[in-house]
């Protein structure tokens, strides 16, 4: 019976180890879910700033694009006032040109038409000299 005292304190024993290790493993499970549970709260603390902080963002940017959009749409009013302006400018240039050309055309065919007249008046001149 010695034997078998020992054969079961030795079960005993080794029954009472495998409890503490479970028992320890338990803890120390408890403890890592309770850093996990800490760790995910920290991390959806974390997003909640930066969705926060990504909306006003998006606000601000929606905003300043608004104001760019008016301040595109006075620099195209500008930009059409300016175009009408260089439009006009350009129409009184090509309306001047065309008169300067046109003076300067009948200035030429004056000329012409004057040194047409001087050569054949010349040539009447030289017929009538050695005549």
């Amino acid at each position: 019976m010695d034997w078998l005292t020992v054969f079961i304190g030795i079960i005993a024993v080794c029954m009472v180890i495998m409890t503490v290790i479970v028992v320890m493993f338990g803890l120390q499970m408890l403890r890592t879910m309770q850093q996990v549970n800490e760790f995910i709260l920290h991390v959806q603390n974390e997003l909640s700033f930066l969705s926060t902080k990504a909306a006003l963002t998006l606000h601000e940017v929606n905003e300043l694009l608004g104001h760019l959009k008016e301040e595109t749409k006075s620099l195209s009013d500008k930009s059409k006032l300016s175009l009408h302006e260089l439009h006009d400018l350009i129409s009184f240039v090509h309306d001047e040109t065309k008169t300067l050309a046109l003076k300067a055309s009948n200035g030429i065919a004056k000329v012409t038409i004057g040194s047409l007249a001087i050569g054949a008046l010349s040539q009447f001149l030289k017929k009538k000299n050695h005549s």
